[in-house]
């Protein structure tokens, strides 16, 4: 007589393995609709097959992995990070991990999770995330790298730095490292640094906008304007995706603003076209023959771009100066100043702007000497603005300068 108790001929014990079974088909099918749905852009339906498989089949890593990139899509972030941790919870217990074919790992459910709080902004939370994941794979240069832009973002760059080094260390021939360097030592103002490593990118990565936008920023902070605009030329011509984005980023650094003319006509004496050794009182024989006397002058400089108000009237954004170049000429052409010379104010004492014209009426004091005899080469008096235009781009280093001498500003 046959043992009742046999667990081969157990029909309950059939009965478990084919529920088991297709408790798993339906889990597979449900993944298989999930799928579907998400091709279809279907989001909130493949979420609810998600869960139907999860149902079935509880510790199932991919369906708690695609519900979360979903919810991390939506920007339900709190969701996502739900998510994740079950993926963690499940991968880092050898008792109930998911050993399917299709399983998401240790290392990538802390990557996922990790990129879940980074979009959270929980910044100390997702570190956490990304340091793990590096231990747990020290050749694996996701989290590094991953890491090492949320350093960048958060103006942690030494650290940043120390990440991408060590991703170029990893995987010296992918060119995003060599990219997120360049990125990097623009932010730092390393320029040189930034062409040698943003070039090599390109060597490696051929397609790569954002490189050729980088690089475009790179040169224009050495100066290399031919350089840069050959970059916004590259970018211009590109079909890749993103680049149009860039192009136009980039041309609106490119073209800075800066200064037009200036204008001395209602100056009240002030003249840009009279030469070294002028008596000072002559430019007002009623004010300024006196020793220890003085009066305000204002000059018009326009912009060929509408200026930002605080920047452009803030007093200290302006200098002015006695020229000592070749575009601007040289005071009391390149002869030496006698003790006679009027002093300069370093700074004007007021500025206003009219907005409509983009103007800057230009107010500042000459003072005569305790002799009496000043003397000023109008020609050669600089008038220099360093702030920003509207937009928070900084002036063109080409056209930031002006004094009568000089036909257009320098």
């Amino acid at each position: 007589m046959a043992d009742s108790f046999d667990s081969n001929n157990d029909p309950f014990a059939a009965f478990g393995v084919d529920t088991s079974s297709q408790r798993a088909q339906m889990a597979q099918y449900a993944l298989m609709q999930a799928a579907n749905y998400m091709q279809n852009k279907k989001n909130d339906q493949a979420i609810a097959s998600f869960k139907k498989a999860l149902v079935m089949d509880p510790q199932n890593t991919t369906a708690y992995t695609y519900i979360g990139k979903i919810y991390q899509s939506q920007g339900k972030n709190s969701e996502a990070i739900k998510a994740f941790k079950e993926v963690v919870r499940i991968q880092s217990n050898p008792y109930v991990s998911d050993n399917s074919s299709n399983a998401t790992s240790l290392v990538d459910a802390h990557i996922n999770l990790g990129n879940a709080y980074l979009q959270d902004k929980q910044y100390a939370a997702s570190e956490k995330e990304f340091k793990t994941a590096a231990k747990l794979d020290p050749t694996n240069p996701l989290p590094v790298y991953t890491l090492g832009l949320q350093y960048s973002n958060t103006d942690r760059l030494a650290e940043a730095e120390t990440q991408f080094l060590k991703v170029k260390k990893i995987s010296p021939r992918d060119g995003n490292v060599y990219y997120a360097l360049g990125m990097l030592y623009n932010k730092q103002g390393r320029y040189d640094e930034a062409v040698d490593n943003i070039q090599k990118a390109l060597t490696l990565k051929k397609k790569f906008p954002a490189a050729n936008y980088e690089l475009g920023v790179a040169y224009d902070g050495l100066g290399k304007t031919d350089d840069a605009k050959q970059q916004l030329s590259i970018l211009k011509s590109s079909t890749d995706a993103g680049a149009y984005t860039y192009y136009q980023n980039l041309k609106t650094l490119l073209n800075k603003p800066g200064m037009i003319a200036l204008d001395t006509k209602n100056s009240g004496g002030f003249s840009g076209l009279l030469g070294p050794n002028v008596p000072l009182w002559m430019l007002d024989p009623t004010m300024l023959t006196q020793p220890q006397s003085g009066r305000t002058f204002s000059i018009k400089i326009s912009f060929n771009a509408a200026m930002d108000v605080s920047s452009v009237t803030n007093t200290q954004n302006w200098t002015i100066s006695r020229a000592n170049s070749v575009k601007g000429g040289y005071y009391n052409n390149t002869l030496p100043a006698s003790a006679k010379e009027a002093a300069l104010p370093p700074n004007p004492e007021m500025v206003v702007y009219d907005a409509v014209n983009h103007e800057a009426t230009v107010i500042f004091r000459l003072n005569q000497n305790s002799a009496g005899n000043a003397v000023i080469d109008q020609s050669h008096v600089v008038f220099k603005f360093s702030g920003k235009d509207a937009l928070g781009r900084v002036m063109d280093k080409t056209a930031d300068e002006v004094d009568g001498f000089s036909v257009t500003p320098f």
